[in-house]
């Protein structure tokens, strides 16, 4: 493999795997939030009073671990696909 085509393919794997995960996670994240959630925090505030707060921490745990996620499987990927082309 040339030294251009096997830089070219490790970046777009990584990249697009990366982008990949991130995307799953954040729609996993907001149907999770607001379905579930909403629903639950609509409840406690007319019976219990408590007020709603928003949670960017955990989106942000959520993203981080997605993109760690994303690029060891574009590693994976990427030396599989490096190891069947020798």
């Amino acid at each position: 493999m040339k030294k251009e085509k096997w830089l070219l393919s490790f970046i777009f794997i990584l990249l697009a795997l990366v982008i990949t995960m991130n995307i799953i996670a954040l729609l996993i994240y907001l149907f999770t939030y607001l379905l579930i959630y909403f629903f639950a925090k609509v409840y406690f505030y007319f019976v219990s009073d408590v007020p709603f707060e928003g949670n960017l921490s955990e989106l942000a745990r959520v993203i981080k671990g997605a993109s760690l996620g994303g690029g060891i499987v574009g590693l994976g990927c990427w030396y599989a696909s490096f190891k069947n082309e020798r």
